[in-house]
C-alpha cells in the first residue's frame, strides 16, 4: 500500500489502491454506508469489480484509472475513482464517490483527484460518472427513501452538502420519469398511434446474435447521440462490455431495432427491474446473484426504457413511429415503467415521455469543478 498522504493517525490518509486488500475495501464501503437504507441498492460488489478491471474494460485503453481511498485510523471512510480526459487540457472524471458524512474527508479525498488532475494537465473535473460518462450518472437530490432501479444512482441526502463544500458547483441537472398506471396508458398510446404500411419492420435482438446486434447499436447511438452533453465516443466494445451486466435482465423484447429493409436505423433498449433480486442476494456471488436477477427477470412488472435512438437520416419518419407502438407494445406487459436520467432540456426524450405518461420523479446533478 502506497500511502499518499498522512497527517495524523486520527485526520483522514488518502491511498491509491494498489492490492487486492485495498480493492475489496473500496468495493465494501458502499455496504457499510447504505446497511441502514434500505431501499437504496448499489452495484453489487462483484460487478463494481468488473467495470473496474482495466485489463478487461476496453474503456480504459490509452487512459490511467486511479481508485483512491479515504482511511481513518485504518478504516475506510471514502472513496473515488478518477478518469482523467483523452485529450491534453479537457475535463477529467470522478466517480463512484461515496462518503461518511465529513466535509473535510471528501474535501481530502476530492483534493487529491484534483492534484491528479493537474498532473495530467486537466483543465477542470466532474461527476460523478460511473466509471465513465456512459455509466451510472450523477448525485441523487430527492426521493432518498424510495427504491433506486438498476443502474440507477443512489446516494445519501448528504452528498451534494459535501460537493458544494469541496468547491463543486452543478453543471447539468437531470431527471429520471416514471409511470405507475403504464397499462392503461400503453393501451391508448397502442391504439392512439397509426398502423402505417411501410418498408421498415422490427427486428428483435436474441442472445444469440447479440453481438451483431450491439454493433448496429453502435452505429445508430454514435450518429443519434453525437451531439448530446458529456457524450464521449465509444467502441462496440465498449457498449458489450457495459451490456454485459444487464444480461441476467435480458427478455425477448430487450432489445428491438427497427431496419429500413436490411439497414438498421433505430434500436430500442429496455429491461425489467431486477434489482429486487440483486438487493437480496446481490452479496451472495456473481453466480448466485444472477440466477436470482434472471428468475426475477420473469416475472418483474416493472420495466425500464434504458435507451431509444433514430438514425438522425430517419428521425421524424415512419420508423420513429413504428418503435414508439413497438414499445407501446411491450410497455402493456408491465405494471410501471421508468426512465433513466434524462437531462434537463433534452426536450426530444421529456416528449417521448410524456407521450408514454411519464411524470417527472427523481432528480440528480453532475457536479464540476475548474482548477
Amino acid at each position: 500500500m502506497h500511502v499518499i498522504s498522512r497527517m495524523d493517525i486520527l485526520m483522514t490518509s488518502i491511498i491509491t489502491v494498489e492490492s487486492d486488500k485495498d480493492l475489496r475495501r473500496f468495493t465494501d464501503l458502499q455496504y457499510q454506508l447504505y446497511s441502514h437504507r434500505s431501499p437504496a441498492q448499489p452495484l453489487p460488489g462483484y460487478e463494481l469489480r468488473r467495470l473496474l478491471d482495466v485489463q478487461r474494460n476496453p474503456a480504459f485503453q490509452g487512459r490511467a484509472l486511479h481508485l483512491l481511498l479515504a482511511l481513518r485510523e485504518g478504516e475506510a471512510v471514502g472513496r473515488c475513482s478518477l478518469l482523467p480526459s483523452r485529450e491534453a487540457g479537457g475535463t477529467a472524471i470522478f466517480g463512484f464517490f461515496e462518503c461518511i458524512n465529513d466535509t473535510n474527508t471528501a474535501a481530502a479525498l476530492l483534493r487529491r483527484a484534483e492534484e491528479l488532475c493537474l498532473e495530467y494537465g486537466a483543465s477542470a473535473l466532474h461527476g460523478p460518472f460511473s466509471p465513465t460518462r456512459s455509466g451510472i450518472t450523477g448525485v441523487q437530490l430527492d426521493h432518498f427513501g424510495e427504491k433506486n432501479l438498476l443502474n440507477e444512482a443512489c446516494s445519501p441526502p448528504y452528498y451534494a452538502r459535501l460537493l458544494e463544500a469541496a468547491g463543486y458547483h452543478i453543471e447539468r441537472r437531470g431527471r429520471t420519469w416514471r409511470n405507475l398506471s403504464l397499462q392503461r396508458s400503453a393501451e391508448t398510446l397502442t391504439t392512439s398511434l397509426p398502423d402505417r404500411s411501410s418498408r421498415y419492420n422490427i427486428r428483435q435482438v436474441g442472445l444469440r446474435d447479440l453481438a451483431a446486434g450491439i454493433e448496429d447499436l453502435a452505429d445508430i447511438f454514435e450518429a443519434a447521440f453525437s451531439q448530446g452533453w458529456g457524450r464521449e465516443p465509444m467502441s462496440p466494445d465498449e457498449y458489450f462490455y457495459n451490456a454485459k451486466f444487464l444480461l441476467p435482465a435480458f427478455r425477448p423484447e430487450s432489445f428491438s431495432l427497427v431496419c429500413d429493409g436490411l439497414r438498421p436505423v433505430g434500436a430500442l433498449l429496455c429491461f425489467p427491474d431486477i434489482n429486487p433480486a440483486l438487493r437480496r442476494f446481490g452479496r451472495w456471488g456473481r453466480v448466485p446473484a444472477t440466477v436470482a436477477a434472471a428468475l426475477y427477470a420473469r416475472i418483474s412488472r416493472t420495466l425500464i426504457t434504458f435507451a431509444i435512438g433514430i438514425h438522425p437520416e430517419y428521425q421524424n419518419s415512419a420508423a420513429s413511429l413504428l418503435l414508439s407502438k413497438h414499445l407501446a407494445q411491450t410497455a402493456g406487459r408491465y405494471r410501471e415503467m421508468y426512465s433513466t436520467w434524462i437531462t434537463e432540456g433534452n426536450t426530444a426524450s421529456e416528449r417521448m415521455a410524456l407521450r408514454f405518461g411519464l411524470s417527472p420523479w427523481k432528480s440528480f446533478a453532475v457536479y464540476r469543478k475548474d482548477l
